[in-house]
């Protein structure tokens, strides 16, 4: 009787789990809607200016220049779903690592988290699960908040970069002096990327291809506005100076608004941190309390079942909090 009613109460989470799974992404469809149509409008300005900007073997070369590795390192980066997006994420973020590298860190920290987690005597299958969710999702969650942090700064500077750019061309400049002056003057991220650019203008690239790049890499709707202003000025004539001086304030007035929601969100965005977090604190006192009951969560089956299940009805309802935070400008 106990077996069966074990198994019916497998059943019902395993219900639950497809049916929360399939909400959140609906959600997330329905709240990727507007940013997918901006994306959309963005490529059909690349395709429109510069032939073969969607991402085309050139860009793709670009990131696999020294990424070749043999031995362990090789096998592992050959084993890596997605290579293209994981590099892409390594370099938007600042790293210099290669991708056999970082899937050597990965591998490190699950089998780490997992020989800690038998050590306490958790059962094997949730320690291994436990070890995989800190292999694979502690690399990519501090990655992405590297990666954030850095596109942060560059939208911060970049506004900074276009009044340097703006006054340079007012002065008789030409837009590749400009640019390089941008790479000497202003610190990184943004002179480190503008550096790049003049340098593989350097070595014979174009300026629309080198704009380009650096768009693919970077993946900032600023930067695109930024790089279509060029591109249309080149191919239309006009004012660039001008043009820039209007784009610069622009993209000014957008920080603004960020800055503004992000002020009026973040009542919501403590909620879900205390949502999140308090669940993980309380199992702490318990175990500071009373370790022998907290473990029981680990060691009996039933307190399996009932971990997992609170830890993906958990998972759900703080990701579709952070979904409903966050905005597009």
């Amino acid at each position: 009787m106990e077996t069966m009613n074990s198994q019916i109460m497998l059943i019902v989470i395993g219900l639950t789990m497809l049916v929360l799974v399939g909400g959140g992404l609906l959600f997330t469809m329905l709240l990727g809607k507007t940013r997918k149509e901006t994306q959309a409008k963005l490529d059909r300005f690349k395709a429109r200016f510069v032939a073969g900007a969607r991402g085309g073997p050139q860009s793709g070369r670009s990131i696999r220049v020294g990424q070749e590795e043999t031995g362990l390192a090789g096998i592992l980066a050959d084993m890596m779903p997605k290579k293209e997006e994981l590099q892409a994420r390594l370099v938007r973020a600042g790293l210099t690592i290669t991708l056999g590298r970082y899937a050597m860190i990965c591998g490190g920290i699950a089998i780490g988290t997992l020989l800690v987690a038998l050590i306490l005597g958790i059962n094997f299958v949730l320690a291994l699960g436990f070890g995989v969710v800190a292999g694979v999702g502690g690399p990519h969650f501090v990655v992405g908040i590297m990666m954030k942090r850095r596109i942060g700064r560059f939208t911060d500077q970049f506004p900074e970069a276009i009044d340097l750019m703006v006054r340079g061309l007012r002065s008789g400049l030409p837009v590749n002096e400009c640019i390089a002056n941008i790479g000497r003057e202003l610190t990184a991220p943004t002179g480190t990327e503008f550096q790049r650019i003049a340098d593989s203008m350097r070595v014979g690239r174009t300026l629309e291809d080198a704009l380009w790049d650096t768009a693919n890499r970077l993946d900032t709707a600023e930067f695109k506005f930024f790089v279509i202003s060029l591109v249309v000025q080149r191919e239309t004539g006009g004012n660039l100076g001008e043009t820039l001086a209007n784009l610069g304030g622009i993209l000014r007035q957008r920080h603004a608004m960020k800055l503004k929601i992000k002020a009026l969100s973040s009542e919501a965005k403590a909620s879900a941190w205390i949502v999140g977090l308090l669940p993980f604190i309380m199992f702490g006192l318990l175990m500071t309390v009373n370790a022998g009951y907290a473990m029981e969560l680990f060691i009996n089956p039933k307190g399996t079942i009932a971990l997992i299940a609170g830890l993906v009805w958990m998972g759900v309802g703080v990701f579709i909090m952070a979904r409903m935070v966050n905005f597009e400008v």
